[in-house]
């Protein structure tokens, strides 16, 4: 398979998502880019570095501007911190990677735990529309 079919094929695959399983595949993602990183670290790779944390940081900064604040309240205002927080330390160090990978799976389970409401469909207003350009195969 190619890259350019990979890519189509995550494409569909996204477009398919219900609002949290979208959430879940961007936190997935998220955590795969930064334990990636901490091996490209390791083998001195700073091209694949760089392009994965800003890959990984682009999802956080999507997450934080797609958080509804005024529906959210107390919630959306902690997202709001850990998201900065982890985009602040999405470094070429992987000590940082180290300490921030445990919380970002923590909200990712959250979220794939989350209780449905009462009527059975997904929570709403939680991913905007994310097309898998953070996440795509190098060209």
């Amino acid at each position: 398979m190619t890259k350019k079919n990979i890519n189509e094929y995550l494409k569909m695959k996204i477009s398919d998502m219900s609002p949290r399983e979208l959430i879940v595949f961007m936190y997935e993602s998220s955590i795969m880019l930064m334990e990636e990183s901490k091996e490209t670290i390791k083998n001195g790779d700073l091209q694949g570095t760089h392009q994965r944390l800003n890959k990984a940081r682009n999802i956080f900064l999507h997450l934080l501007g797609t958080l509804n604040v005024e529906e959210g309240g107390d919630i959306a205002a902690k997202l709001s911190g850990l998201y900065a927080f982890f985009m602040a330390n999405t470094t070429k160090n992987p000590d940082e990677l180290d300490e921030i990978l445990p919380l970002v799976t923590e909200i990712k389970d959250s979220w794939e735990n989350m209780e449905l409401d009462t009527e059975g469909s997904e929570p709403s207003k939680t991913g905007g529309n994310f097309d898998g350009k953070f996440v795509s195969v190098e060209a």
